[in-house]
């Protein structure tokens, strides 16, 4: 599957880069884990959709979101890994898995603070970067044609 390889190119990448590593080690999953050590940074997957799809059916270029969860006890930690992440990543390109990924590019940051479990006060800061990469599929995905208002013909 396309958005399995574009989720491995990023954590590859991520791996690879000392600038990355430095800060969180090894610690970069593609699954939430329940860790006491961190800092961390944790992969999720998004959206996967059609850029412009055509009634020819012949268009087979996506794009596909990954949430990137940089996770640390302090927010400037958080935030350092936040940009090393994005500096890593936008304007990347190449192929994965026989998957030609045209480009990644970063397209937005938030920070919110988890509080942790109840009556404790040993929350987490989570800083999120939004990557959105662009590839050929291998197949064209299928188009529904909906009536203006969502009614579908």
């Amino acid at each position: 599957m396309s958005s399995q390889a574009i989720v491995a190119a990023v954590r590859d990448a991520l791996t690879q880069s000392a600038s990355v590593t430095n800060l969180v080690s090894t610690r970069i999953f593609t699954a939430f884990r329940d860790t006491t050590t961190l800092p961390a940074i944790v992969l999720t997957t998004g959206q996967d959709a059609n850029v412009s799809p055509t009634f020819g059916r012949t268009d087979c270029l996506r794009k596909f979101t990954v949430e990137v969860d940089c996770i640390a006890s302090t927010l400037k930690v958080s935030r350092q890994i936040a940009e090393a992440v994005r500096f890593k990543m936008h304007g990347a390109a190449g192929t994965s898995r026989s998957v030609q990924i045209f480009e990644i590019r970063e397209s937005g940051i938030a920070s919110q603070y988890d509080v942790g479990s109840e009556a404790t006060e040993t929350g987490i800061h989570v800083t999120t970067v939004t990557l959105e990469a662009t590839y050929r599929s291998s197949s064209v995905s299928p188009t529904t044609i909906t009536e203006a208002g969502g009614g579908v013909p």
